[in-house]
């Protein structure tokens, strides 16, 4: 067992070598009715901010349903999720706001735990389509619901399974796509050169 553990933890290490290279980011320009949207990066993964026509904004978020979802981690079950498909989970949280309040304050929660803030600009109707799509795969699941309070988000187990070629930040690149931008590298980790005309914001953190 150990020496499979070993042999596992090996392989983990070398698929992270490839996995910090980062992701390239274009964003659409020529908009005919632009809108804002952002990724936050939280250091080990990273969310996606739409705004609501109600007003506000739903941040959301994609991993593996034991880890992500319900902080059930070991050592054994870390070295293998990315290699050996697992269940994925969809997450979101209800914000009043942005990632900055109408003063211009950055949120609370935010504060010391966020590491950057990219906001760029995309066609309303392609972030209208991916956020009822999001909506859709969430109420669809909703049996499953289950609050984490360390992450302030709701979470559903997700059709789709979470490995490799399918974790967090490559489905945030995925969606940053839907919305109409040009994305190029690959990223284990949240790791995004965002470029002109999008902004990059990088923030204080507790580390």
């Amino acid at each position: 067992m150990m020496r499979a553990i070993v042999s596992m933890m090996l392989v983990m290490w070398g698929v992270l070598g490839v996995g910090c290279v980062g992701y390239t980011i274009r964003p659409p320009q020529q908009l005919a009715e632009p809108v804002a949207v952002h990724i936050v990066d939280y250091g080990d993964t990273s969310r996606l901010w739409l705004p609501e026509d109600s007003g506000g904004f739903t941040e959301w978020g994609y991993g593996d349903w034991r880890w992500y979802a319900n902080d059930k981690k070991s050592l054994l079950y870390g070295s293998i999720i990315f290699i050996w498909p697992t269940a994925g989970t969809l997450g979101k949280h209800e914000r009043d706001s942005g990632p900055w309040d109408t003063n211009g304050e950055l949120l609370p929660d935010l504060v010391g735990y966020a590491t950057d803030v990219y906001t760029f600009d995309v066609e309303m109707s392609s972030m209208r389509d991916l956020r009822s799509n999001l909506h859709e795969r969430y109420e669809s699941q909703v049996e499953s619901e289950f609050y984490n309070a360390r992450r302030r988000m709701s979470f559903v187990k997700d059709d789709t399974s979470y490995w490799l070629g399918h974790q967090s930040t490559s489905v945030m690149a995925g969606w940053a796509e839907e919305l109409g931008c040009r994305v190029s590298g690959f990223s284990l980790r949240a790791n995004y050169d965002l470029k002109a005309p999008g902004t990059t914001v990088t923030l204080e953190t507790n580390d």
